[in-house]
């Protein structure tokens, strides 16, 4: 969010995740002004927050000094008593102290390997630290990868899985004639496998023709319906009216993050 983003389209968003049966939004320092705009426009006293460390970001960020102290502004910037969640990318005696602190519920993880979550999780159970309970990942259905080693792990452990990018960033809504026509900057190109994740785009567009619905709907319908999640986990996704919010904001919103 810019320090510009006018305050009506804000309050309009959180009229539709609402409406949308949405109850939690997922912030960060690292996500610029979005803490403190949630904040100023009484989204923490409407909302579940979840939020997280910066990490390996933000040079010095990721000290058992630095935790506690950024885990404090975050709840200060967004008017809340405490947050939800709060992810990290490093520093186990810092989530502890915050912890301790009462400045968030419950301890997630984000982004770490199934290794990482298993030894993370001895860790915390060996030195008597709160135990990871949820795992924020990238999951979507051409991103099925977790499936093989991570998602079994949380199981085993009791953690549950909250997904980011559905739609595998926007891609899912494209179509393979866009993509070929522009310049693409992602990394399937480079890695010599951007004509598969084409010829995949071409059988989404038939399966969401078969199925009656746009492709970003298929995308959110697979997640919900037919993928691993389990809401007996405790699993979740991030849902919303997803063409009327854009509407909301397509008049505000940038290209990208580089250009406007």
């Amino acid at each position: 969010m810019a320090n510009t983003f006018p305050k009506i389209s804000i309050e309009k968003v959180y009229k539709l995740l609402k409406e949308g049966g949405v109850d939690t939004i997922d912030t960060g320092r690292i996500y610029g002004v979005s803490e403190e705009w949630i904040g100023k426009t009484g989204g923490g006293k409407r909302f579940t927050i979840d939020s997280k460390t910066p990490g390996g970001l933000i040079p010095g960020s990721s000290t058992g000094e630095t935790i506690p102290q950024h885990a404090k502004e975050t709840v200060e910037r967004l008017g809340v008593d405490k947050v939800d969640v709060y992810y990290i990318h490093d520093q186990l005696r810092g989530i502890n102290t915050a912890y301790t602190a009462g400045h968030f519920k419950r301890f997630g993880l984000s982004n770490f390997t199934p290794a990482d979550v298993q030894r993370i999780y001895d860790i915390c159970k060996e030195k008597g630290y709160p135990l990871p309970t949820v795992y924020q990942g990238n999951y979507s259905a051409v991103a099925r990868k977790p499936e093989a080693e991570l998602i079994p792990l949380l199981r085993k452990l009791g953690i549950a899985l909250y997904i980011y990018s559905p739609i595998s960033g926007g891609l899912l809504t494209k179509t393979s004639t866009q993509l070929r026509e522009r310049e693409v900057r992602g990394g399937f190109r480079r890695e010599g496998r951007w004509s598969h994740f084409l010829m995949a785009l071409d059988l989404w567009a038939e399966a969401a023709a078969e199925a009656g619905c746009s492709k970003a709907d298929l995308a959110y319908r697979w997640v919900a319906s037919d993928s691993a999640l389990d809401a007996k986990y405790g699993d979740a996704i991030m849902k919303a009216k997803i063409d009327e919010i854009w509407k909301v904001v397509e008049h505000d919103a940038p290209l990208d993050n580089f250009n406007k």
